[in-house]
C-alpha cells in the first residue's frame, strides 16, 4: 500500500488485511483509493481486486491513474479530485454514538 498526499493505492493485500481497512476508512474519508489488481490466482491479490469489485478502489494501471486519483489546486496544496467526495463506504452504514 502507498499513501500519497490525499489518497491511497493498495497493489497487495490479502482477504483480511490491514490494507483494506486503511483503504476503507480513506474512502469514507472522501480520500482517493486506488488498486492495481495483480493475477486472479495470487493470494496477495485478493485485495485490490475486492477494492475494485465493490467500488471503494478505482483500477490503476498506469501513472495517470494515479495523477486522476488527486488534483493539485493553484495554492499548491494538495486536494481530492472532484469524484472523491466524502461518502460512506459501501455496505458500511453511519454510526451515531451517543455519550
Amino acid at each position: 500500500m502507498a499513501a500519497l498526499s490525499g489518497a491511497t493505492v493498495v497493489v497487495e493485500a490479502g482477504a483480511r488485511s490491514g490494507s483494506l481497512r486503511v483503504a476503507t476508512e480513506a474512502y469514507r474519508l472522501g480520500r482517493g483509493v486506488g488498486a492495481v489488481p495483480g493475477p486472479v490466482t495470487s493470494v496477495n491479490s485478493i485485495g485490490p481486486h475486492e477494492l475494485v469489485r465493490t467500488g471503494v478502489g478505482r483500477l490503476v494501471t498506469s501513472v495517470t491513474d494515479v495523477e486522476q486519483l488527486v488534483s493539485y489546486p493553484e495554492d499548491g496544496r494538495t486536494a481530492l479530485a472532484p469524484e472523491f467526495q466524502r461518502r460512506e463506504a459501501p455496505g458500511r452504514e453511519t454510526a451515531t454514538r451517543s455519550m
